[in-house]
């Protein structure tokens, strides 16, 4: 009886620079050194059953990856926490761990949002806010992004749902929302060319990702409360 597991897990700054590939590989081989029964795909080529929300840009740190474990076998949830984060690091660590149904939907396709800091040590405060300000009150951002030899046009602007500037050693911190779903991926990278361009970040870390996970409260209000 297969069963399934989300893990949210942290990637540190020494390994940055490490591929999402790398990623998946260092998650294989951690799940197996622990003895837990990791599905794999049929055919000549089996794969891991490992599904992640979102492959994090090389040289982006962040403390809340998802990606969904399923087992062949069932294990307690304790029994999994313990004996994978035994085989983990501190640059690529466990950070939690649920059982969810093994039928779930794939945690990419329930993505909506991204938080993100961004750091600016060479901006100060006052330059960061108004820059903040001026963004956030533009109806629009044209925005032209060349990938693999094709251009596309969209609106930046709908990609930014929240953003703050913060003060940090002199400089300047950036938190923000960015869309994430299937329509639309917004980068940190992106927005902070289109408000302060020729500005290069110190770092950049995901701070967390919103999934739209089922929720009895909403699912109440959508039914009745919204309509009464």
């Amino acid at each position: 009886m297969t069963q399934r597991f989300r893990v949210w897990f942290r990637k540190g700054d020494r390994v940055r620079y490490i591929s999402h590939l790398d990623v998946l590989r260092y998650w294989e081989r951690a799940i197996r050194r622990a003895g837990l029964p990791l599905s794999y795909s049929q055919g000549f080529t089996p794969h891991p059953k490992l599904a992640f929300a979102s492959p994090l840009p090389l040289g982006f740190t962040s403390e809340a990856e998802v990606m969904d474990v399923t087992l062949d076998e069932r294990v307690p949830l304790d029994d999994f926490r313990a004996r994978l984060a035994a085989e983990t690091s501190a640059d690529l660590r466990l950070v939690d761990a649920t059982e969810i149904a093994p039928n779930a939907p794939a945690p990419q396709s329930l993505l909506l949002w991204a938080d993100y800091t961004v750091d600016l040590p060479c901006t100060p405060l006052a330059a960061a806010a108004e820059a903040v300000a001026a963004l956030l009150a533009r109806e629009s951002i044209p925005w032209t992004e060349e990938k693999k030899e094709k251009t596309r046009t969209y609106d930046l602007r709908t990609g930014v749902a929240t953003m703050v500037a913060e003060q940090l050693d002199g400089g300047s911190r950036l938190r923000m929302r960015l869309r994430a779903d299937a329509e639309m991926t917004a980068r940190p990278e992106q927005v902070l060319a289109a408000m302060l361009p020729g500005v290069d970040p110190g770092s950049i870390a995901r701070t967390g990702l919103v999934l739209d996970e089922p929720s009895p409260a909403r699912d109440a209000w959508r039914r009745k409360g919204r309509f009464q």
